[in-house]
């Protein structure tokens, strides 16, 4: 299975414990197409969502917005942002019209191959600490999984769940 790209698990750093479970993956059809700009068929967003964790309610904080050239990350998809005007339903009425699975959608809009700005940082920041602190599954997500996610896991703390915390080791990607 190629879907989801880079799905990982976090943990606290300071070994903390919280009710929830964090991880970050990239974007439907990454794994499938990597960078390639082709609209994501149906089979291919569902093999996503089927290899995202499983719990009862799915929370999905989306760092999705545009990339650098302003082409919207969501054009890859028969969806489109909440923030974004269109005919196209958005991926949270996307999912509750062809999808059984209950998930959530929160939005904080980003550039792709940008840092995060810091107030869009500090409020996806809260989101996800909020989520956690009620017990949820979180998927942070962007592009790769990779860059974006990242950095807002270590705004919170967070480390990944397999590797050693010691400040010595770097996040490198998965090749």
């Amino acid at each position: 299975m190629t879907e989801p790209v880079n799905l990982r698990e976090w943990k606290p750093s300071d070994r903390s414990v919280l009710a929830g479970r964090l991880f970050t993956c990239g974007r439907p059809g990454r794994g499938t197409f990597g960078r390639d700009r082709v609209r994501v068929p149906d089979d291919v967003i569902e093999q996503w969502l089927d290899g995202l964790p499983d719990a009862e309610v799915l929370h999905i904080v989306s760092l999705l917005g545009h990339k650098v050239s302003g082409y919207s990350e969501f054009g890859y998809y028969p969806f489109r942002s909440s923030t974004e005007p269109g005919s196209r339903p958005t991926l949270q009425e996307w999912l509750k019209n062809g999808h059984k699975r209950p998930i959530a959608i929160h939005e904080c809009p980003t550039v792709d191959a940008r840092a995060i700005p810091p107030d869009v940082l500090d409020a996806a920041a809260r989101k996800v600490l909020g989520l956690l602190d009620e017990g949820a599954t979180v998927v942070v997500l962007d592009s790769a999984g990779a860059e974006r996610t990242r950095a807002v896991c270590q705004k919170l703390g967070y480390s990944p769940a397999n590797w050693p915390t010691d400040s010595k080791c770097r996040d490198v990607e998965a090749q």
